[in-house]
């Protein structure tokens, strides 16, 4: 298949990820070219170069005064005529502006969006925009819970769950006495605070990693925290050092206080073999099993010590194990793959007729 894949205009997709987006939409890219796909990525400029790359920022932007809304219009824009200028079998998009889910709707593509987000306002204008439309566009979730969120606006959509590679993360069958791990970007939403006070009252050390997302939450919330025994901040980790911390860790905390979409720290910890405390949000339960991990209530403090209390009691095989038959990349892409087939299908069909 010849497919085009419109990424956000955020972020590079390359390492370090900015986020799980970022990694995902690497990770499709790269095994739909492994098996064999002719797979052109529309992305930001600083993209992995073994990718065959459009930049999203080739607009010239000659106006100072443009807004930045206006300035992201233009580059979808540019690069929506090059796609719609040549001739793919699929387009696949995983930006989260409102122009693509437009222009998909009248494409003369097969067109697939995959949500990987709430329905920020940019995507809810898209999707009002086409509603009750009669048109070909496709739509994906990447979790049941998501689903729920989009229902109001998508009665149809497929749930593709997001994929990592598990081959590339090392099981570990032991960790480092009382060490836990909690990874994502620092932000409130995320409330690694939250994970710091839980290790403290345990009497576990707790090492934090990911980007700064936000700095004034970071000089508030995280920062005093760092002076306290037994905290590290060890900032945004590539791969091979994300895989030692969590490997080497009892437990990994993940403390999200908002609905996650999907959660991919919870997949990678797995992989690791080391077991997920979450909170009972998001898409955390349709991962996690009770051999796995625990759900606590939303800012349940005594449940959640008492879960990480009970981590030590999990085999780390389980662990690894789910992650094997839930969360890799090869049930991801095939998903995809199945899909877009059936969109080629559907289109076949339609010109027979």
């Amino acid at each position: 298949m010849k497919i085009a894949i419109l990424a956000h205009n955020k972020f590079p997709i390359a390492e370090p990820y900015a986020g799980g987006l970022e990694m995902i939409t690497h990770q499709l890219v790269q095994t739909l070219m492994e098996r064999g796909h002719e797979v052109h990525l529309y992305a930001l400029s600083g993209s992995d170069p073994q990718f065959d790359v459009t930049s999203l920022d080739i607009v010239q932007v000659a106006n100072n005064e443009l807004t930045e809304s206006k300035i992201d219009e233009l580059m979808y824009r540019n690069v929506l005529e090059i796609i719609e200028s040549i001739d793919y079998d699929v387009v696949h998009n995983h930006s989260m502006h409102e122009l693509p889910i437009i222009w998909g709707a009248s494409s003369r593509h097969q067109f697939l969006t995959s949500f990987h987000t709430p329905v920020f306002d940019s995507i809810h204008t898209g999707l009002e925009n086409i509603f009750g439309r009669d048109h070909s566009e496709k739509f994906s979730v990447v979790s049941k819970k998501l689903g729920e969120t989009y229902a109001h606006l998508l009665p149809e959509k497929n749930v593709i769950y997001n994929g990592i590679d598990t081959a590339a993360w090392t099981y570990s069958n032991s960790a480092e006495e009382d060490k836990l791990c909690w990874i994502g970007r620092i932000c409130k939403e995320k409330a690694p605070h939250l994970a710091i006070d839980y290790a403290l009252k345990v009497n576990k050390r707790i090492v934090l990693a990911g980007p700064l997302s936000n700095s004034e939450y970071f000089k508030e919330y995280v920062e005093p925290r760092l002076e306290l025994d037994g905290v590290e901040y060890i900032g945004h980790l590539k791969h091979k050092g994300l895989n030692k911390l969590i490997g080497s860790s009892e437990a990994t905390l993940f403390t999200s206080v908002w609905d996650e979409p999907y959660g991919l720290v919870i997949a990678e910890s797995l992989a690791c073999g080391t077991p997920v405390v979450s909170f009972n949000v998001g898409a955390a339960p349709e991962i996690l099993t009770k051999e796995t991990g625990f759900l606590v209530e939303l800012e349940d403090e005594a449940g959640f010590v008492n879960a990480i209390k009970s981590c030590k009691k999990l085999d780390r095989n389980d662990c690894r194990q789910r992650a094997i038959d839930f969360c890799d990349k090869v049930q991801m892409v095939d998903a995809y793959e199945n899909l877009y087939e059936t969109m080629i299908s559907e289109k076949l069909k339609k010109v027979a007729v």
